[in-house]
């Protein structure tokens, strides 16, 4: 009699309970996407409340993710340095602005704006100049900061003068804080639906990210190679124990 395969069985039986519990997981997390984008929603639709009568009724920052709000930004000293965001839409490479709003809010002197996309702006290549006027007020959504990215510096190889990043992380946030002259900046930043005054050739637009993922199909791609693995391992079985 021919052995049975308890080395294979024992491996293909790990490798399924992972698939299915892949499956599985992506199914909850369908749920859990489902009601945060109608949570999302709600936030994003209310009317904008003072970031500084929010953070001074003692709300946590982190808690304010996509929450609409709107701040007054002092004016600036000096022009405020600006950096451009690598942004890519419908398959077009553009850059979006970043600057900071120079606020009294309550423990924080600084919020990060992602002020929308420059018009003039496309390529892969980062602008040599921007001259583009201060807002004195935004109104926003306001957005947590992204994952670093796993491999190499989040800053773009741009050549031009602006400096330019690929993603808002933790060190992006702190570097342009630098740069624009504030010591403690929101742990945030405001994707920008408005402001006033209204800058000339700059234009609001959510960020890409906002597009919720499917994870109903990535569900389907973790029970479908599960169901494949059953397949080949009882071809493998079947053609193993009838084989003289």
């Amino acid at each position: 009699m021919k052995r049975f395969p308890i080395g294979l069985t024992l491996a293909t039986a790990i490798a399924l309970a992972i698939l299915l519990a892949l499956g599985l997981w992506q199914l909850r997390r369908r749920d859990e996407t489902a009601a945060n984008q109608a949570k999302i929603a709600a936030l994003a639709g209310a009317p904008a409340q003072p970031l500084a009568d929010l953070i001074a009724g003692g709300t946590d920052p982190l808690a304010l993710d996509h929450r609409r709000v709107s701040v007054a930004c002092a004016a600036p000293s000096a022009p405020s340095p600006t950096m451009v965001r690598y942004s890519l839409r419908d398959g077009v490479v553009g850059w979006r602005l970043l600057t900071f709003c120079h606020t009294e809010v309550p423990g924080f002197d600084g919020v990060l704006l992602d002020r929308g996309e420059i018009a003039a702006l496309t390529g892969d290549m980062a602008p040599r100049k921007l001259a583009i006027a201060e807002p004195a007020l935004v109104v926003g959504v306001l957005r947590k900061v992204g994952r670093p990215p796993l491999f190499g510096d989040e800053m773009s190889a741009a050549a031009g003068d602006v400096p330019a990043v690929r993603v808002i992380d933790k060190r992006t946030l702190a570097d342009v804080a630098k740069r624009g002259g504030v010591a403690a900046p929101l742990p945030l930043y405001l994707a920008v639906e408005r402001e006033t005054p209204a800058p000339a050739g700059v234009h609001p637009a959510p960020p890409a990210e906002d597009t919720p993922r499917d994870n109903f199909q990535y569900a389907l791609t973790w029970f479908g190679l599960a169901a494949a693995l059953v397949w080949i391992y009882g071809a493998m079985l079947w053609r193993r124990m009838r084989a003289p």
